[in-house]
C-alpha cells in the first residue's frame, strides 16, 4: 500500500486503537505514535499481492494457517501494520496474532518504510518466521528468514521458487509476476 497522508500530532496506542483501528474503508497504520492513512495501490502492486495471496490460499487448504489479504492488521512492538499478505496460524477479530509470513510490495512511498522499519519491527513478533518483500516495477523478491539470521536472498528470475518452510508451501516468481505489465525503460 502506499502511504497518503499522516497525521502530525502524535496520538497513544491506546487512542489509536479506539479511534482509528476499528473496521473502516480507510485503514490507518500506527507507526512511531503517528497515524498514516493508506492509499490506493497501483495495477501492478494489485496483481503482484492477489497472485501471491491465491498462490498461497490454495495451498493452505488443508492446513491450520490461513492466508490474509491487505485489511489484517499486524502488531510489531508497539506498531501497527496493514501488510500486503500475511499468514497466520492463530487468526482472530480483524488482527493477526500469531503471524508467520508477512509479504510486502514496495512502492516508491514504502519502499524505505519496509525495507528498514518494518523489517526491524517484523523480526521482533516472535512467530514470525519470514518476511518477503516483493518489487512491483521489476521482477524481484527479497526473503528475509529468522532461521537465517535474518540475512536476505534474492530471487529475479521467473524460474525462482522460494521456499517457505514456515509453512510448507513455495511461490515461483512466475506465478507471483503472471500477469504484470512492467513498463520498459527508456534511454534519456
Amino acid at each position: 500500500m502506499n502511504a497518503l497522508t499522516q497525521n502530525p500530532s502524535q496520538i497513544s496506542e491506546e487512542d489509536y486503537l479506539a479511534r482509528y483501528a476499528q473496521e473502516s474503508d480507510t485503514r490507518y497504520e500506527y507507526i512511531n505514535g503517528e497515524i498514516w492513512a493508506m492509499a490506493g495501490a497501483s495495477r501492478n502492486h494489485n496483481i503482484i499481492a492477489g497472485n501471491a495471496y491465491a498462490a498461497l490460499h490454495s495451498q493452505l487448504k488443508n492446513h491450520p494457517c490461513q492466508a490474509f489479504i491487505s485489511d489484517w492488521r499486524v502488531q510489531a512492538q508497539h506498531n501497527y501494520y496493514y501488510p500486503d499478505v500475511v499468514i497466520d496460524c492463530q487468526a482472530q477479530g480483524n488482527s493477526a496474532s500469531q503471524p508467520v509470513l508477512i509479504i510486502e510490495v514496495l512502492s516508491d512511498s514504502t519502499r524505505q518504510t519496509d525495507l528498514t522499519l518494518k523489517l526491524h519491527d517484523y523480526r521482533q513478533i516472535p512467530s514470525l518466521q519470514e518476511y518477503i518483500v516483493l518489487e512491483q516495477n521489476f521482477m524481484a523478491a527479497l526473503a528475509y528468514r529468522r532461521s537465517d539470521g535474518w540475512k536476505a536472498t534474492s530471487y529475479t528470475q521467473a524460474s525462482d521458487t522460494i521456499s517457505l518452510a514456515s509453512i510448507g508451501c513455495t511461490l515461483s516468481l512466475a506465478e507471483i509476476y503472471a500477469r504484470v505489465e512492467f513498463e520498459e525503460k527508456r534511454a534519456v
